[in-house]
C-alpha cells in the first residue's frame, strides 16, 4: 500500500473514531464469513461499528483521537469495535457473540483512557450499563424521601383516624347535638 493510500485510510479511521472515548480490540482471525456477518449484524443493531484496519493506521488514528494506550493490543490481526450507547452494552454483545463464535477473541480495551486487559474487558459485561446505573441512583435517592414521607403521613393519618372515631362516637351518643 502506498504512503498516500495509508494516509487516506488513517484519515478515514480518524473521522470514524472522532468523539469516541472507548474502543475494544478483537482478534477476528479464523472467523468464517457467515459468523463475521452475524457478528457485524448484531453489533450494527446496537449502533456499534467493527472496523478491520492495519495496525499502523489504527495506532495513528487512535493516537490522534486521544486513545494511545491501545498500542500494546495492536499486534497481529485486529478489528476495532466502538460506538453504541455505552461500552458495557458493546462488551455484553461481544461476550454473547463469543459464546456462538468460538474463534472470536477479545484482546482488551481502552475505556475512557484506561487500559483494560481481556479479562477486565469481559468483566464489563457483568456490570450494569448507564441506563441501569441511573435507575439505581434515582431509586437510592428517592428511597429516603419515600421513608420520610411515610413517617410523616403515618402519625398524621393515625391522629385523623382517632379524631374521626371521636366525632362518630359523639354523633351516635347525641344525634341532636351534631346537627
Amino acid at each position: 500500500m502506498s504512503k498516500r493510500i495509508k494516509n487516506l485510510v488513517a484519515k478515514e479511521l480518524e473521522k470514524r473514531l472522532q468523539g469516541t472515548e472507548s474502543v475494544v480490540v478483537i482478534d477476528y482471525i479464523g472467523i468464517s464469513a457467515n459468523d463475521a456477518n452475524k457478528l457485524r449484524t448484531g453489533l450494527r443493531q446496537k449502533k456499534v461499528r467493527l472496523t478491520v484496519v492495519p495496525n499502523s493506521q489504527a495506532k495513528r488514528a487512535l493516537k490522534t483521537v486521544g486513545i494511545s494506550t491501545a498500542d500494546s493490543l495492536l499486534i497481529g490481526t485486529n478489528a476495532l469495535v466502538y460506538g453504541g450507547e455505552s461500552i458495557v452494552d458493546l462488551v455484553k454483545e461481544l461476550v454473547n457473540s463469543k459464546k456462538e463464535i468460538e474463534k472470536l477473541v477479545i484482546k482488551g480495551s481502552v475505556v475512557e483512557g484506561q487500559f483494560l486487559d481481556a479479562s477486565a474487558t469481559e468483566a464489563l459485561a457483568k456490570m450494569p450499563n448507564k441506563r441501569e446505573l441511573k435507575g439505581q441512583i434515582v431509586g437510592q435517592a428517592l428511597g429516603p424521601g419515600r421513608k420520610l414521607a411515610g413517617q410523616i403521613i403515618g402519625p398524621g393519618s393515625n391522629i385523623a383516624g382517632v379524631i374521626k372515631a371521636v366525632i362518630e362516637k359523639r354523633e351516635k351518643e347525641n344525634p341532636a347535638a351534631a346537627a
